[in-house]
């Protein structure tokens, strides 16, 4: 994973996208299922088995990060499924967060073609703040009319529709339903569970259900991801969710022993905990809202800053002065020229939605902005930024 050794970003990890990064693994995906992907596979990645097998499955574990699964393993845990396969090193996209990850995954397209760059995504031509993936406003409020064409709006790429197989996605609650699950891949068949053996049991049924025919599926758990924001990566109930997981994953192998199932585990980013007193709200800092032309979008650990002309020294001046040991400052561009987002073709609204500012945390600090009427909401648990623990994520390829 390269380490950024020298300017504004020195000291940072960006993802590895020639060859260990999510959007090359699935390119990998996307080729063994006779599909097309401009990137390069994943380095190493033996086709030969995910392409024989009659359901190809990737499986997508919310914030279980590499540094948090190894923590879990040497203290004992994941002793039914984990422990006993191996597992290797690869890295998420940046941002390093669910809105920008998991649109790579449904897709096969890098940040940078697909533009889905935070949880909270300035569009600009709507005039907006959204919480891009529930399709609402920042304060909650319905983002379009229910007829508004948000296929055609995003015009996200996606390389996962080139595959000619069956396709299915399977995701937690009413995920598979939601307005924005119809922007990327268009997913014929999609389930949906409320629980981990819910989830075993639409697998199960997906792999065999048609003996022979080749599929495709994609499989969503977000609980470990929401457990940590609430409780940080540490308490016991994190490690009883991975006990959980690990359990319903051993399951899952057994049911499908012998009925030509490739699946591969993974993570969409893995999380840093950030102490209350560190978590900084910039709607508290004086003049700071007064310099930017809208509210700021981003993630905890990292915030896009869409700064009015006439205030750009003078918010340099307050970063610097209430902000400069919490986080780095940086020109938006200056994250195109190093190729944070990826390879691929620009997305024609990448460069408006990206701020023109990004404040990029360090460690042991995340930011909020907490709109008018709402109260602050800090989560232990973060993620976004570009620590080794946010970037790095692990990888099994198991055929049971």
């Amino acid at each position: 994973m390269p380490l950024v050794e020298h300017g504004p970003l020195a000291g940072n990890y960006l993802p590895d996208y020639d060859g260990e990064s999510t959007v090359n693994l699935m390119a990998s995906l996307v080729a063994a299922r006779g599909g097309t992907s401009p990137h390069v596979p994943l380095t190493g990645l033996d086709l030969a088995p995910l392409s024989d097998a009659d359901t190809l499955l990737y499986m997508v574990l919310d914030g279980l990060g590499l540094h948090q699964l190894r923590r879990h393993l040497d203290q004992g845990l994941g002793t039914r499924f984990f422990a006993r396969h191996s597992h290797r090193r690869i890295t998420t996209v940046f941002p390093a967060t669910t809105a920008a990850a998991v649109t790579t995954f449904d897709t096969g397209s890098s940040p940078t073609e697909h533009a889905i760059l935070s949880w909270y995504l300035h569009l600009p031509d709507l005039g907006v703040l959204s919480t891009v993936l529930r399709t609402t406003s920042r304060i909650g409020a319905p983002l379009m009319p229910d007829e508004y064409d948000l296929r055609a709006y995003y015009k996200v790429p996606s390389y996962v529709e080139t595959m000619p197989v069956h396709r299915g996605l399977m995701s937690y609650g009413d995920i598979p339903e939601v307005p924005f699950g119809q922007v990327g891949t268009r997913w014929r068949d999609r389930r949906s569970y409320l629980d981990l053996p819910g989830l075993v049991d639409a697998v199960d049924a997906f792999c065999t259900e048609k003996p022979g025919e080749k599929r495709f599926g994609y499989v969503y758990w977000p609980r470990y991801d929401g457990l940590c924001h609430e409780f940080g990566i540490h308490h016991e109930e994190i490690s009883q969710h991975f006990e959980e997981i690990d359990t319903a994953l051993a399951d899952l192998e057994q049911r499908l022993a012998g009925k030509r199932v490739a699946l591969c585990i993974l993570a969409d980013h893995g999380l840093v905990d950030v102490d209350a007193e560190r978590c900084i709200d910039v709607a508290r800092i004086d003049g700071f809202m007064d310099c930017l032309a809208t509210a700021p979008g981003g993630d905890q650990r990292q915030l896009n800053c869409f700064v009015r002309p006439k205030a750009e020294e003078r918010f340099l001046e307050i970063v610097q002065r209430e902000l400069g040991e919490a986080c780095v400052c940086l020109p938006g561009e200056h994250l195109l020229e190093v190729g944070a987002f990826g390879p691929g073709t620009p997305h024609p609204e990448l460069r408006r939605r990206l701020g023109d500012y990004v404040l990029l945390c360090k460690d042991g600090y995340s930011l909020i902005h907490t709109p008018p009427g709402l109260e602050p909401m800090v989560m232990p648990g973060s993620h976004g930024g570009m620590s080794k623990p946010e970037i790095e994520i692990p990888l099994f390829v198991v055929t049971p």
